[in-house]
């Protein structure tokens, strides 16, 4: 299983002004097609995962749509699976979903970003931030460096 190509098809943004309100951020990322593509060896699959991948400013203050592609070498035998699994179950197979995903949201966030920051939009990704204090209450100049991660905490996985 390779990841042997990666494209975006299509970027959509737009900016709404809405004042001084909080702006909740929203994204979500889908696989809405999977093909096989033709190759030259008969015991490899080359399959493509289409995607989508939305950023949403609610309420209404704007949107950040991609879509793209993502090409998957694989055995042909796994190929055949992973085009059945999606005829049944409109999914992408167990055995591929965290590497595509992961690949989808981490090339589509980072575009998300760069995208947010030209149309002056806030970043869909919490990044951390640096807060600055003095040592003590008696020495102004020296101040202690703190990066704090705004991010909300992962669940604790139950144990069973």
């Amino acid at each position: 299983m390779t990841i042997v190509g990666f494209s975006f098809t299509k970027m959509v943004a737009e900016r709404k002004p809405v004042g001084e309100q909080a702006v909740n951020i929203e994204s979500n990322a889908a696989v809405v097609s999977i093909i096989e593509l033709p190759v030259i060896d008969p015991k490899k699959a080359v399959i493509k995962f289409d995607f989508n991948f939305t950023v949403k400013y609610e309420p209404g203050a704007g949107k950040i749509e991609l879509e793209g592609e993502v090409v998957e070498l694989l055995d042909k035998d796994f190929g055949v699976k992973v085009i059945d699994y999606w005829k049944a179950e409109k999914n992408v197979h167990p055995e591929l979903m965290q590497e595509v995903f992961n690949n989808i949201l981490g090339r589509s966030n980072m575009q998300a970003m760069v995208i947010s920051r030209d149309m002056t939009l806030p970043s869909p990704i919490q990044m951390p931030r640096v807060d600055v204090r003095p040592v003590d209450k008696h020495a102004k100049t020296e101040a202690k460096l703190e990066v704090k991660d705004l991010r909300e905490p992962k669940p604790e996985k139950s144990k069973k």
